[in-house]
Formats: structure tokens, C-alpha cells, sequence
């Protein structure tokens, strides 16, 4: 008996999962009452304003303060916050646009059409390593991309200091495919059979080694088919 219920405790299987806990889950309601730096909340996603959130972390023990509510967010909230005028000058944002555009164009025309997990090589415009590649090709623009200090209050706030920045470029042009369902962390994109190799501590402590971000560097309505996310899940 003792050897069956260390089983269960430390590997996982997809016969696990229970889907009215996980229903119950995705039920709960965002209260913007906990999270008081927050603009509002938005289909349970949390908004918060770029600008106010500069001056609350202006001080050692505001910019703590801030951090400790955007963790929360993320790991006892919806998991997901909004950081709104997070580059205060677009320039800086089109210019690695324009950047990121040279690139696809480049991949295209040497036939290095990358796929992905959800899409097949040529279908969308994906280009892996964007950020070593944009420091090669224009190093000005990214310095400027990249010394964001939005990205910067959180990414420290989640994963502490000396973290590591990685980039990619996904546009999903017109017709793509929606992506297949996935979690954004390391053992999120693996097959079902590859995933319950690793020990349950493994896919809880996964999470935490990593922080997805996307910079919006146009309007996205929903026409454009942009990412769905699934707060609180």
C-alpha cells in the first residue's frame, strides 16, 4: 500500500485529471479588490497602467510592493496580468518591428521557413532566437527593445534577478491554423506519453522557472486571431 500511494504522489498520469475541479477553477471571478495597483479588470484579466505602476514602484519598498501584487496575480490570481503602455515610446516597438520584419523576409528568401507545435514550416512566420538575431542585425534597436523596464519589474519580480531573455517572432498569417491547446512552460508542449515521464515535482516547480510575455506591436482584435487565454487555469 505504501508503495502504491507514492506511486500516486509522484507521477502523473492523463487519468488524473479532474475536469470538475478544473471547471471550478476557471469559474472564479477576478476581484480587483486584491490587486489595488490594478486599473481594472477585464474578463477576468487584470490591467494595469503602465505609467502609475512607474511612480508606485518609484521607491526600494514601492517597486517590492508592486512586484509581491503582480506575483499574486500570477500565481494565486488569473494568472495573467496586462502591462498597458508598457513602451511609452512606440517608436522603440516599430522600429523592432521593422527589424523583426527584415528577418521573416531574410528566413523567406533563404527557404528557412521554421515550423512550430502547431503549425507546419511556411504556414505562419515564425523565427526562432529573434533576440540573438535582432542584436546581430541591429544592435541600436535592440538595446532600446530590450532595456524595457516593464518587462523588467515583472520578469524580476517572478523569476528574481539575473534571469534570462529569450525572443521569437510568431505572426499567424491569414488562414492559419489555431493553435493546439498548451501551457506556456518547458513541459507544457510535450505529448501526453513524454510529460508523464517526469515526477509531479517536476511539472510543479516547471512553472515558476519560466515567464511567458507578449509585446503587442499593433492592434489585435479578436479578428486577428490573437492567443486565447484561459485565466485562473
Amino acid at each position: 500500500m505504501e508503495s502504491t500511494a507514492a506511486g500516486t504522489r509522484t507521477w502523473l498520469a492523463e487519468t488524473d485529471g479532474d475536469l470538475d475541479v478544473f471547471r471550478s477553477l476557471v469559474a472564479q471571478e477576478t476581484d480587483a479588490g486584491d490587486y489595488p495597483s490594478a486599473e481594472r479588470v477585464e474578463r477576468n484579466v487584470l490591467l494595469y497602467d503602465s505609467d502609475r505602476l512607474r511612480r508606485l514602484a518609484a521607491t526600494a519598498e514601492g517597486r517590492r510592493n508592486v512586484q509581491s501584487e503582480l506575483v499574486r496575480a500570477l500565481l494565486d490570481g488569473p494568472g495573467i496580468v496586462v502591462l498597458k503602455g508598457a513602451f511609452p515610446d512606440a517608436a522603440v516597438v516599430d522600429r523592432a518591428s521593422e527589424t523583426f520584419d527584415a528577418l521573416i523576409e531574410e528566413e523567406r528568401a533563404n527557404g528557412a521557413a521554421r515550423g512550430d507545435h502547431f503549425a507546419e514550416p511556411g504556414a505562419n512566420d515564425r523565427v526562432w532566437n529573434a533576440l540573438e538575431k535582432m542584436a546581430v542585425r541591429a544592435p541600436e534597436v535592440f538595446a532600446d527593445y530590450y532595456a524595457g523596464d516593464m518587462p523588467a519589474l515583472i520578469a524580476e519580480a517572478w523569476l528574481g534577478p539575473s534571469y534570462q531573455v529569450t525572443s521569437q517572432i510568431n505572426v499567424v498569417n491569414p488562414g492559419g491554423a489555431a493553435q493546439s491547446v498548451h501551457r506556456d512552460y518547458h513541459l507544457g508542449f510535450l505529448p501526453q506519453e513524454r510529460a508523464a515521464a517526469y515526477p509531479a515535482h517536476v511539472h510543479r516547480l516547471s512553472p515558476v522557472l519560466t515567464l511567458q510575455g507578449a509585446v503587442a506591436h499593433c492592434d489585435m482584435p479578436v479578428e486577428s486571431g490573437p492567443t486565447l487565454y484561459l485565466p485562473h487555469s
